[in-house]
């Protein structure tokens, strides 16, 4: 039996209060608990985006070029801070601490562009793992209108990024149960299923259920028929044999299955998770850069943007 470290040591959760929020933090929290001593650091964090600013500007004489030379902004923000911003901190801190987290709690507000401020601070404090909320955006309107999800989605590395939605089904005494692991044969899909062997190991009590899935994209498929698809399956078995293997190490007790199906693969993937009720789907993200992203999207985000009931972790390295 392999014993890996905790792989999410220093949390970063943000913020605002929304239903998706909340339920990220719930989220957190048991990720946060599983950990015990192991977890060095959480923190919450809220960043005053544009949005404030826009509902607020129209009280400020536009002639001045330091905003925050005005006395009235001051106040502004100042007030915004007192009586929104920080209790709102103080009771989702309240929250983490009756569910009985060790860690140090700690709360944070900046200010700029959500997602890249998210990232920035993640990058500067040494989060390992980040779990935010969620609005309901379909992926044309992710798309066309840009998300705080899509962009932190865009800029990650060297993290595990949980997206929770509103919708997000999970039972309380094993909230990873059961757990979807696609793979690819890529290094950060094996990451991936690596850290969901170390959190099956923290909730081996409620042995949770475990499928690993690999999906032969229907375009190999098509371009094999006139040379069969014997070597595509053979692959695809192989990928799913790495996977058992460390899931194997980790000395798992717990129900273990594999699949191996034809199709676009987010979309199997998603269907897959909708279909058999998945709480957790914990994925590798592969390299690309934002701007492919954003014009080609990938496998991870379509994947989040399809799957709305189960929390979606995906592992950048």
């Amino acid at each position: 039996m392999m014993t890996r470290p905790y792989p999410f040591t220093r949390i970063l959760i943000p913020y605002d209060g929304s239903p998706s929020a909340k339920k990220a933090l719930e989220w957190a929290a048991h990720l946060a608990r599983a950990g015990g001593d192991d977890v060095g650091q959480v923190a919450l964090l809220r960043v005053i985006g544009g949005g404030y600013m826009a509902r607020h500007i129209k009280n400020v004489d536009l002639r001045v070029t330091r905003m925050d030379q005005v006395a009235a902004w001051r106040r502004m923000r100042q007030h915004h801070l007192d009586h929104e911003i920080l209790p709102l901190l103080e009771e989702g801190k309240r929250f983490l601490q009756e569910k009985g987290i060790v860690a140090p709690i700690e709360t944070r507000v900046a200010e700029g562009k959500i997602g890249e401020e998210i990232i920035r601070l993640a990058d500067e404090g040494g989060y390992d793992s980040i779990v935010m909320g969620r609005r309901g955006l379909s992926p044309v309107k992710g798309l066309l209108l840009g998300s705080v999800t899509r962009q932190v989605l865009s800029l990650a590395q060297r993290m595990t990024v949980f997206v929770v939605s509103q919708e997000a089904v999970f039972n309380p005494d094993c909230p990873i149960s059961p757990l979807l692991l696609p793979v690819d044969g890529s290094e950060p899909s094996l990451a991936a299923v690596r850290q969901g062997a170390t959190l099956a190991r923290r909730w081996e009590h409620c042995q949770p259920n475990l499928t690993l899935l690999h999906v032969v994209d229907f375009v190999k498929v098509g371009a094999s028929l006139n040379t069969g698809t014997t070597q595509l399956v053979k692959e695809g078995e192989a990928v799913l044999a790495s996977g058992r293997q460390i899931l194997q190490e980790a000395g798992l007790k717990g129900p273990l299955a594999d699949k191996l199906l034809v199709g676009h693969p987010s979309r199997i993937i998603a269907e897959e998770a909708e279909e058999g009720h998945y709480a957790l789907i914990l994925m590798g993200a592969r390299g690309l850069s934002s701007l492919k992203q954003l014009l080609l999207g990938s496998v991870s985000s379509d994947v989040l943007y399809r799957a709305s009931r189960a929390i979606v972790g995906i592992v950048y390295l």
